[in-house]
């Protein structure tokens, strides 16, 4: 098989990989909540951040589609990547349908879309989240880590740095909601737990 066609097929299964338990978490997620329950919302993001992950997310999805569907559509941004670096991309696709199905599992009917706490919220302190405060961001890293080696695409490149950067921003915002909603509870929990990966001292104790 033509190596070319064999990246394409490895990023079309991530893509439907990662897309699909989305959906249908979100989906679950929409049913389990009940039509008085009020959102206790983050305000402190900005219209412009927002706009901005919105652009380039979903600017790095939709080019990753237009590759697979024919990858010299978008030729004047190829980058001279080797064959054994874009192959690192595989794994890394893995590792972050993986992961973002590991937390959208864990989180159930608590997931959300937006930066926001739902009124009857509780802090989720198992499965994945016991290691991690943030993996479902982790996993959004490894797969646009993925997109770029496997396309070997500059553009989707930089597209995925803009969104990790602002994501690695949002965080702060999503943290002191946190704090606001969960208080002490949550201070705790962020002490003994990684932001993004586990904490060195944390494996060794669970070792």
């Amino acid at each position: 098989m033509d190596q070319q066609i064999a990246f394409r097929a490895i990023l079309l299964i991530v893509i439907v990989g990662y897309i699909v338990p989305r959906t249908y978490y979100r989906r679950k997620a929409r049913r389990g909540s009940r039509p008085d329950e009020s959102a206790l919302q983050n305000v402190t993001e900005s219209k412009l951040r927002l706009a901005l992950l919105g652009l380039s997310g979903l600017s790095a999805d939709l080019l990753s589609v237009v590759w697979v569907i024919n990858p010299a559509w978008l030729s004047w941004s190829s980058l001279p990547l080797p064959d054994w670096l874009r192959w690192v991309g595989a794994p890394l696709g893995a590792v972050a349908m993986w992961l973002d199905y590991l937390s959208l599992r864990t989180l159930d009917t608590n997931y959300t879309e937006t930066l926001k706490t739902k009124k009857n919220h509780r802090l989720v302190e198992e499965g994945i989240y016991g290691w991690v405060r943030h993996p479902m961001y982790t996993s959004f890293f490894a797969l646009l880590a993925a997109y770029f080696l496997i396309t070997a695409n500059w553009l989707i490149g930089a597209l995925g740095l803009i969104y990790s950067l602002l994501i690695v921003g949002r965080v702060a915002y999503e943290e002191q909601m946190m704090l606001a909603t969960f208080g002490e509870e949550y201070v705790r929990y962020r002490q003994r737990t990684g932001r993004f990966v586990p904490r060195l001292s944390q494996t060794a104790e669970r070792q």
